[in-house]
């Protein structure tokens, strides 16, 4: 094979132990019909150091922490942010941390029943008034176009 003189065997190992602390650096996101799931790595961080906030939209997980060393200070920051699919509700939203450094934040999703509409109908109601539309711009008169 052409590339096994370019490889070293030496580096090999280190290259296997590269690819497993970085196995886990994407956050697995799970979405079922009756709940969302998301799973991340926050290993560096305790408890104290992480903020979860639920938006309508969005959840936003924010970890700092700060260490004090002989030459000054370390700041490590995150943030990521994550949009909730449709049908979660921002208020129901849970955070727990497990022993081993891993986030899980899951929501409640509801979803149709077959009994219970998706959608409401809006009524139309009738009046026996004649309504003008209205212009684009009220300032300014209609100009009709000249007939010769």
């Amino acid at each position: 094979m052409i590339l096994s003189p370019l490889l070293n065997i030496n580096l090999r190992p280190r290259f296997f132990q590269l690819i497993k602390q970085t196995r886990n650096v994407r956050p697995i996101v799970k979405i079922g019909k009756d709940k969302f799931q998301l799973c991340i790595d926050v290993r560096n961080f305790t408890k104290d150091e992480i903020k979860v906030k639920a938006r309508p939209e969005y959840v936003v997980i924010e970890g700092k922490q700060e260490r004090k060393t002989k030459n000054g200070c370390v700041v490590r920051q995150f943030v990521r942010k994550f949009k909730l699919p449709s049908g979660c509700n921002p208020e129901k939203v849970k955070s727990q941390l497990s022993k081993d450094g891993y986030l899980t934040i899951t929501a409640p999703r509801s979803t149709c029943d077959i009994n219970l509409p998706c959608e409401n109908v809006v009524p139309i109601t009738y009046t026996s008034k004649k309504i003008e539309p209205p212009s684009l711009i009220e300032d300014k008169p209609v100009i009709k176009p000249k007939t010769e």
